[in-house]
């Protein structure tokens, strides 16, 4: 399993004006986004067939931006 960082956008809000948040993305050996957790360690669940994660706690929607080249230095 690899780690890194991703960003999370919350749905239903302007990505351009709202906050970016930082998630931990778990990757399996494939390179496959696997797991998402905020920063309590919460773990998302995937919305099948979408980039959209649900926090089941609050029932927020997250789009999830993988592969962010800024992140890859």
């Amino acid at each position: 399993m690899n780690i890194r960082p991703v960003k999370a956008h919350k749905m239903n809000e302007d990505f351009d004006t709202s906050p970016t948040v930082i998630y931990t993305g778990e990757y399996d050996e494939e390179n496959h986004l696997v797991n998402v957790y905020n920063s309590s360690q919460e773990q998302l669940t995937k919305i099948m067939g979408t980039n959209q994660w649900i926090l089941n706690s609050t029932g927020e929607v997250f789009f999830i931006e993988e592969d962010v080249p800024y992140f890859a230095n």
